[in-house]
Order: structure tokens, then sequence, then C-alpha cells
């Protein structure tokens, strides 16, 4: 098919305006930048057992009931709320004595005996004053717990902390693009993209093997960091 030399003329024209329209690239600067917190807990997070062995179950648990409601009432007269504490875990289950015995032959083993049963509750402690910790832990042992299975810590509001930690951040990324900017001889015109990423604090587990070794109970300290990436537009000054 052949067009006429008028048709191309118009195409040409249009097409050159959609070219000028193109916007010229942008100079970009980037900088990272990084921002820590330091964050003490207030809050401890302790998980306290109950262990009762008897010859039956029935006898097991009943101990074990009056044994943990004495354990709960001394956490309740330091003032522990009931909505911080809560049941996380229970069992029921039998000793077992196994006598040795040599098996001769086609002679059956002696099968295994049970000799008592066992009955553990766990209950989960969240005590709002850190302070307050190592003298709830001394109290519920002396009130009949006799597992320490844990104790964490934790903040009350994690959020303004991190949200400090990624300010720091942000305004080192600043800081820093404001330095290569001045070293470099350009100005720093608008942001144009920016990426912030941090994490709240994360303080350690304290394992307690037996009540004896619960106190005293040093919560630490620990950072909560941040890192920020921002991309400037750039321009000569």
């Amino acid at each position: 098919m052949r067009y006429p030399a008028a048709a191309f003329a118009v195409l040409l024209a249009l097409s050159v305006p959609a070219l000028a329209q193109q916007e010229p690239r942008i100079a970009t600067l980037n900088a990272n930048g990084s921002g820590a917190v330091s964050v003490v807990p207030d809050i401890a997070i302790v998980t306290i057992g109950v262990v009762s062995r008897a010859k039956t179950a029935r006898e097991a648990l009943d101990a074990n009931n009056a044994d943990l409601a004495s354990v709960i009432a001394s956490i309740q007269g330091e003032g522990v709320k009931d909505a911080d504490i809560g049941t996380s875990g229970f069992s029921v289950s039998p000793i077992y004595e196994q006598k040795p015995t040599r098996s001769t032959g086609d002679e059956p083993e002696e099968l295994a005996r049970i000799t008592g049963y066992q009955v553990s509750n766990n209950v989960t402690v969240t005590i709002r004053d850190v302070v307050q910790s190592g003298a709830i832990l001394d109290k519920v042992v002396s009130a009949g717990a006799n597992q320490i299975n844990s104790v964490q810590f934790d903040v009350s509001d994690p959020q303004k902390s991190t949200d400090e930690a990624l300010a720091a951040a942000i305004a080192d990324a600043r800081r820093m693009a404001e330095l290569m900017a001045d070293a470099a001889g350009v100005r720093l015109v608008r942001i144009l993209d920016i990426n912030a990423s941090g994490g709240r604090p994360m303080f350690a587990r304290a394992e307690m093997a037996d009540a004896s070794r619960m106190v005293p109970i040093m919560p630490g300290e620990r950072d909560v960091t941040a890192n920020a990436n921002i991309t400037w537009e750039i321009a000569p000054r």
C-alpha cells in the first residue's frame, strides 16, 4: 500500500513533540542512616509451676489444687490483676516403676508398674512492675510453687522505642546526605524515596533450673535499632 508524502510529514510532526515532552534524567543521591535507643524493661513474664505426687490421681490433684490456690493468692496479694494470671499448662500422668528382670528364653519381661500419679499445673504471670519480680518469686515458692520455668522481660510500650529509633535513623540519613552533598558541591532538592525498618526490643529469657536460683532478678538493658535509606534529588548549587 502506498501513502502520500503528506501523510508521512504529518506523522513526523506528531512524533517530534512527543520526544520533546520526555522528562530529563534526574540526578540523585542515596544516603543510609542508623539509629539506636537503649531500653530498660519494665515488665517481667514468669512461668510458675506446681508439681504434686501421690498414690492416687485424686490425691495428687487435690494437693496440687491446694498448693496452686495458695500460690495464686500470694501473687494477687502483691497487686497482680487476674487478667495477668493465666494457665499455661496442665497434666496428670502416672508414675511407673520398672523393676530389673532377667529374661531367659521365651520368658516375658515384667511390665512396668504404676506406683503413683503426678499432677503438674503451670501459670504464666505478667508482672507489670519489674522491680517486684524478685519479691513475688520468693513469695510463690514459700506458698508452694516448686518450678520456675522461665523469666522473660519486656516493655509495656515497645512502639515508643521503635519510633524513637526510626526517627534517629532518618535524621542520621539526612545528616549523611547533607554531608555528601556539601562535599560534592551539589544541593539537596527533595526526597524521592524513603525506606525505613526497625525492630522491637528483644530481651533474654532467663531459664530457671530450680526455685532456689530465682533471685536476684536482673532485667538488664537492650538497644532497639533501626535503619533508613533515603533517595534525594540533587541539583548544582
